[in-house]
């Protein structure tokens, strides 16, 4: 605790320091997760397709994957029609799940649709993303000086 004079009167201001720094990644993590920026909604969607299971659980998750997020709608593909009616009693929990995941009133709707054109396995985007990442990032031989 530091203390200091100004004007004839004592303030204490108090110093807390952390004895260990943080790792980028949690910090970045953190920005990300409460930022209402575009690349903030990017990143709390990313996670949800990442971890669709553990937020809407076992079941649900067998037969559903999220599509498309636009403007606080949520667009879920579901297997079949049946499922899909049952779905829609239950989609109020998820809603829930889903902003509690989130950290914030994210999903203030879902549309169930039977459409699964858009819809990648997870290997499939993991696949997706390796190759996009190898070539956006130079290699070795590459002079980065050298237009291509």
């Amino acid at each position: 605790m530091l203390t200091y004079r100004f004007m004839g009167e004592n303030h204490k201001i108090r110093r807390e320091r952390k004895n260990e720094p943080q790792h980028s990644s949690d910090v970045l993590f953190s920005l990300l997760k409460k930022a209402n920026t575009p690349l903030g909604e990017q990143f709390i969607r990313w996670r949800l397709w990442n971890q669709w299971q553990e937020v809407v659980g076992a079941e649900i998750a067998a037969h559903t994957r999220p599509v498309q997020f636009i403007r606080g709608q949520l667009y879920v593909w579901v297997k079949s029609a049946a499922r899909m009616q049952d779905l829609t009693f239950l989609a109020k929990p998820i809603i829930e799940k889903i902003n509690q995941f989130a950290g914030k009133k994210w999903v203030k709707s879902i549309r169930f649709t039977l459409d699964r054109k858009s819809v990648p396995s997870p290997e499939e985007s993991e696949e997706r993303l390796l190759k996009f990442l190898s070539k956006t990032t130079p290699n070795e031989d590459s002079d980065p000086s050298r237009g291509r």
